[in-house]
């Protein structure tokens, strides 16, 4: 925590933080109250298509004893829970940060901001050294996305870092793009200890596939993640997620998604709905055009619904469309008040929507001590102020 211990008791009901104690003690001692919590929430969602969520027993209870290990993340976590946002500076250390372990990429997709980049390419690799210093001082961390622009899977250390990070108890997710995990390496991927895979698949045939994941083999992703969910399955690791960017070219094969998915062997999925911009003119004006407008019809949704029920897919929809607002305070967008992006070569942007500090930098993570710099205080209260910065406003109404 960024307040002395002294701050901490005055200002923070310490009833309630001894109530939070008990809680998830009993929910680590006795985990089955917590599975059975979440089996019943989960029941109530079977009719309807909710927001992607990962395995919610596994998420909750790794979170729970990383807290009970460290007294300093405990307490971290708990002001994160209730400081407000309108208090500019922080008195907590980021419960979550977005880490990019690499800014390069194998594929050149249609809508992806790297395919602009010369040789592809914005930045050097994080270098292992400082991605363990980064863990090490960032001792509230909860979860970490080990992902940016680019392939996580080129990075040589990549297994090493996730490794690094579970080891801390910290919930470990990414995104990659399939075609790395022949080699053994769909083995080494699930054995990291790794929690949560996306892996982005944009077309349900080689054509669509490839136009839009240009540079991309379409049989040889179809293989590798096939490897990668059977040992998964096999060893009843429920960690991977098929990704489906939904935009203009390939918007008819909500479907033949599904038909895939299955014959991956993948338990979930999810359709996510709108394109990113980048913060940047040039992509908006290009991606514009490629939303998938009108994807989703009442027959498709009941569709999809009724394949939930009788498939064991989990279908989930990530609607980018919906946006943030400035009318009221827990409307604005969440970011700036609780997590950030961190590039391969630890400069700071606000986010994944921008993930390129090139485009807005909020300084370099090697250089500050804590996120209540001017610039990260400057950014929330513009936010507050209704006075969203261009990057930003993509994401806003």
């Amino acid at each position: 925590m960024l307040i002395s211990e002294e701050e901490f008791v005055n200002k923070y009901s310490q009833e309630e933080f001894i109530n939070f104690i008990e809680k998830i003690k009993n929910y680590v001692k006795h985990p089955e109250i917590l599975e059975k919590e979440i089996l019943e929430k989960d029941e109530k969602t079977i009719n309807s298509l909710t927001f992607p969520k990962p395995d919610e027993f596994s998420y909750y209870l790794t979170r729970y004893k990383g807290l009970l290990e460290d007294e300093r993340r405990l307490k971290n976590f708990f002001i994160s829970l209730k400081q407000p946002r309108n208090e500019l500076k922080r008195d907590y250390l980021p419960t979550i940060l977005d880490i990019e372990p690499i800014s390069r990429c194998n594929f050149r997709c249609i809508m992806c901001q790297l395919s602009g980049w010369k040789n592809a390419q914005r930045s050097e690799d994080l270098k292992i050294e400082d991605y363990k210093e980064l863990i090490d001082s960032q001792y509230g961390l909860t979860e970490i996305k080990l992902q940016g622009i680019g392939e996580p899977l080129l990075h040589p250390d990549f297994f090493e870092m996730v490794k690094y990070a579970v080891s801390k108890k910290i919930w470990v997710r990414t995104t990659i793009n399939g075609s790395l995990l022949h080699n053994e390496n769909f083995k080494r991927l699930i054995d990291s200890g790794i929690n949560d895979i996306q892996i982005s698949f944009d077309g349900a045939t080689k054509e669509i596939f490839e136009k839009i994941r240009k540079k991309s083999n379409f049989e040889q992703v179809v293989e590798n993640v096939t490897l990668l969910n059977t040992y998964a399955n096999k060893l009843n690791k429920n960690v991977t997620n098929m990704w489906v960017l939904l935009q203009e070219y390939n918007k008819h094969q909500i479907l033949d998604f599904i038909k895939i998915a299955q014959k991956m062997q993948f338990k979930k999925m999810t359709f996510s709905i709108g394109l990113g911009f980048w913060g940047q003119e040039k992509w908006e004006k290009t991606n514009k055009k490629r939303v998938a407008k009108d994807a989703f019809s009442e027959k498709i949704k009941q569709e999809l619904i009724e394949l939930k029920k009788s498939s064991n897919i989990d279908i989930t929809i990530w609607d980018l469309q919906s946006k943030f607002s400035t009318k009221e305070e827990k409307t604005l967008c969440p970011w700036p008040f609780n997590r950030y992006f961190i590039g391969s070569d630890m400069r700071i942007s606000p986010c994944c929507m921008i993930a390129n500090p090139d485009i807005y930098s909020l300084g370099n993570q090697k250089e500050i001590k804590t996120w209540n710099t001017q610039e990260f205080i400057n950014f929330r209260e513009k936010h507050l102020l209704g006075q969203i910065p261009d990057v930003c406003k993509n994401c806003y109404e």
